[in-house]
């Protein structure tokens, strides 16, 4: 009872309905953390996270700060009403406050309006700048497709 009104106040505390689907459910008070294991899938408004795991973690206030998303992640974003963005990576961070989204490994996106794509070892995106930053590695240069009229 105690993780069902937990996982309660965790959409309450999220602008709007944030609904969570995993096989596993674990809260730690200590930690400030809510843990969904397995077949893991959130979604809010028009944003969607698939991964094996993800981890909210909250402020002293129960507030959601931080999302991590680990193994086998996808994801689809909308930055406005204009730019769709799905994507891949090995790990997922989304940090609430300053709206950094940061895919590590094997990370790969493509707005979808356009089909234009970036990949690399590590990608930045900055949901209220706009701004994009990647980075490749030595092995994985950063790949990217875009239109171009002519």
């Amino acid at each position: 009872m105690k993780k069902l009104i937990f996982l309660l106040l965790t959409v309450i505390l999220f602008a709007s309905e944030l609904k969570i689907t995993s096989k596993q459910f674990y809260y730690n008070s200590k930690a400030m953390t809510s843990v969904f294991i397995g077949n893991v899938k959130a979604v809010k408004d028009n944003d969607n996270i698939f991964a094996d795991k993800l981890t909210v973690f909250f402020n002293k206030d129960k507030k959601p700060v931080k999302i991590e998303a680990i193994g086998n992640v996808k994801f689809k974003i909308s930055m406005d009403n204009n730019s769709t963005y799905s994507g891949k990576c090995d790990k997922l961070f989304y940090y609430i406050k300053t709206g950094d989204i940061l895919l590590i490994g094997n990370a790969f996106i493509k707005k979808i309006e356009t089909n234009e794509s970036i990949s690399g070892d590590r990608i930045k995106i900055n949901r209220i700048t706009k701004n994009i930053e990647v980075l490749g590695n030595k092995n994985k240069p950063v790949n990217i497709i875009i239109k171009v009229n002519q």
